[in-house]
């Protein structure tokens, strides 16, 4: 409830209830923003995240290959973390290098 008649009307309505309220955010210094702004210049993009995950297979066929490492024996679970394992480190390249 408004504490003041700010439109002078007689009564202490929802317009005053209103005013009121954007004369506290004025006062402490909310805007009308929403709470999530998203950063600029942090992250990768899309173009790095496509290029990280590439690259964890890439990473991934090369250990393969660098071990003799037929990949018929090797379970799918494993190539699912390994390829994470990769994406990831590649991803952490990526993201230093600003792609």
């Amino acid at each position: 409830m408004a504490m003041h008649d700010w439109n002078h009307d007689g009564k202490k309505d929802m317009v005053d209830n209103f005013i009121e309220y954007q004369i506290y955010k004025d006062v402490t210094g909310q805007k009308n923003e929403p709470s999530y702004t998203p950063s600029r210049g942090n992250g990768m993009s899309t173009f790095g995240a496509i290029v990280s995950v590439i690259a964890g297979l890439f990473m991934q066929a090369a250990l393969y290959v660098a071990l003799g490492i037929d990949v018929d024996d090797v379970p799918v679970f494993v190539i699912i973390i390994l390829w994470a394992v990769f994406s990831a480190i590649a991803a952490v390249v990526v993201e230093k290098i600003g792609l």
